[in-house]
């Protein structure tokens, strides 16, 4: 029986979903990892973002070269989800989300780190800490873990937008 105009076919109707159905158990890792504080080979690579970071942020002042290396970790996949938002690439959109929360659970567990300064650093030198200095030159150091949950927040929101982008970016 042929279909009518404005009707679409289970096949249509799923395949945008197909890439929130493979993202969903990635994303689920990712959470779970950063719940259970487990290093990750994506946490490597949030690594590298986080140092060029600190390389571009060096010439505006000691506060934002501390606070490159994070900013940078959400500023790159914020870029590539608004290149394909712009684009209307749907699946860029997606997987670029999922880039930017697993940047979000990384920034966050280092900024949750700033009182204790048990993650191991680069330097080596538990007073390099960026999160430990910016926190305590403000006065905020009792906060890491509220500022830490207000980023996990962020890294919740563009899962959510990765496994729901279909809804909104395909009506």
């Amino acid at each position: 029986m042929p279909l009518r105009q404005g009707t679409m076919t289970t096949a249509e109707a799923v395949r945008p979903w197909l890439l929130s159905v493979v993202l969903a158990p990635l994303i689920a890792y990712i959470v779970y990892g950063y719940a259970a504080g487990i290093y990750t080979v994506f946490d490597t690579a949030s690594l590298l973002i986080h140092e060029a970071g600190h390389f571009f942020f060096r010439p505006f002042g000691w506060a934002l070269f501390l606070l490159g290396g994070s900013l940078y970790q959400l500023i790159l996949p914020g870029l590539f989800v608004w290149t394909f938002l712009r684009s209307e690439y749907p699946p860029g959109v997606q997987v670029s989300c999922v880039w930017l929360g697993q940047n979000a659970m990384n920034v966050a567990t280092y900024i949750a780190d700033a009182r204790d300064r048990s993650l191991p650093l680069i330097t080596g030198d538990v007073n390099s800490h960026d999160w430990w200095q910016l926190l305590g030159a403000a006065g905020l150091l009792p906060y890491d873990d509220l500022i830490a949950a207000g980023v996990v927040v962020i890294g919740m929101v563009a899962f959510t937008a990765a496994l729901l982008a279909p809804r909104w970016m395909w009506t």
